[in-house]
């Protein structure tokens, strides 16, 4: 029996015009990407303007803090022992100095370390808790003693600011042996002032 032609290619051509639609349909169905993604396309002094709008602080200078790596650190070792995770926080460049003070003379402003800045904190701060994680893990609530730090490597001079990376610090906790690990991943150096820029550490 013959089927009739038409109906047949009525169907044929709504089949193929829904498959063709289904991928557009699909497309303007998905999300929109989740807020708060950095658009890398986008120049550095427009990016920096948008991540200051989101700290309500325009810091001059470094809060806190110490006037050497030796005091900084056991500025840490206290915060450690004491188990006081606001102290530590507090040992650290805070998001309005990272976008005030060092992100605007840092090397990701420029090629070809070039980042932007809601970027670079996040994985900084990632780092960070990870980091300050472990050292109350190891070392929180228990008596630590200093004997000293050293930072073989240069300083990196970034306009104001200097970086001071790869410190080794030589401690004890409790009773046990006097060891020397990097607790830390970098100093940030301002007008006189130091403050940790990354927890990063070999633990």
């Amino acid at each position: 029996m013959r089927l009739p032609v038409l109906p047949l290619l009525i169907a044929l051509v709504t089949g193929l015009a829904c498959r063709e639609a289904a991928p557009a349909r699909r497309a303007s169905e998905s999300p929109a990407p989740p807020l708060g993604v950095v658009d890398s396309a986008l120049p550095i002094p427009l990016l920096l303007d948008r991540f200051r709008a989101t700290v309500a602080d325009t810091p001059a200078a470094l809060a806190g803090g110490a006037t050497s790596p030796e005091r900084l650190t056991r500025a840490l070792l206290s915060a450690l022992s004491a188990h006081d995770t606001a102290a530590l926080r507090g040992l650290t460049v805070s998001r309005a100095e990272f976008a005030w003070l060092y992100y605007p003379e840092s090397r990701y402003t420029r090629p070809p370390y070039e980042l932007g800045p809601e970027l670079v904190w996040l994985t900084t701060s990632a780092a960070n808790e990870k980091g300050a994680g472990r050292l109350l893990q190891r070392y929180g609530g228990r008596p630590l003693r200093l004997d000293g730090v050293r930072c073989p490597a240069p300083a990196e001079t970034e306009g104001t600011n200097a970086v001071l990376r790869g410190c080794l610090v030589r401690f004890a906790a409790g009773d046990s042996a006097v060891r020397e690990l990097a607790l830390f991943g970098a100093l940030l150096r301002r007008d006189g002032r130091y403050k940790f820029l990354s927890f990063a550490n070999d633990l």
